[in-house]
């Protein structure tokens, strides 16, 4: 997984733009918390969604040393937390094809047509198996989402009785009763 390491920093030690010379970017950022930008937030997220590898993702958008920083935000920041989920959701389901598509055709595949393509071929069988149960089972362990539990909510007792009427109706019928 190359690429991080070969680009070139400028004389402040971060990586360096456009023509290597340290330019500054033709369009001024705008800031959110903590020295993230929204290209900066774009760039992790885009790397997150890619190889589900936070480190990576850090590196990707120059905030490497900023993790504690990342971390924090995820739980502070609802809308973070909500777009690193979908990130790694998408990261997770990349991997799960690529593991059905080596399961599938082997090594009788063309070649990677897309970075993101040749970067999931580059993890090896055993650890992408791995990753994806502990991440399945992560997701089975998961309460279910807010509006599972506002639909749960919402059931009428009136309904709830005549369904467990009726299934006690029919043990009794099953049982020998009337009924």
């Amino acid at each position: 997984m190359s690429g991080t390491n070969d680009r070139v920093r400028n004389g402040k030690g971060q990586f360096a733009t456009g023509d290597g010379a340290g330019a500054a970017p033709k369009t001024k950022a705008k800031k959110t918390c903590g020295g993230w930008t929204a290209a900066k937030e774009a760039d992790f997220f885009r790397e997150l969604a890619t190889v589900c590898n936070v480190s990576s993702a850090l590196r990707a958008c120059g905030m490497f040393r900023r993790s504690r920083d990342v971390y924090d935000r995820r739980r502070t920041d609802s809308g973070f937390r909500a777009r690193w989920e979908s990130a790694v959701d998408e990261g997770y389901a990349l991997l799960d094809l690529e593991m059905l598509e080596r399961a599938r055709f082997g090594n009788n595949r063309p070649p990677p047509q897309s970075e993101a393509e040749k970067r999931l071929r580059e993890v090896p069988t055993a650890l992408g198996l791995q990753l994806l149960k502990l991440y399945h089972a992560r997701k089975a362990k998961a309460p279910p989402a807010p509006a599972a539990q506002a639909a749960r909510r919402r059931i009428d007792g009136a309904a709830l009785r005549r369904e467990f009427d009726a299934l006690l109706s029919d043990f009794n019928r099953r049982m020998g009763g009337n009924g």
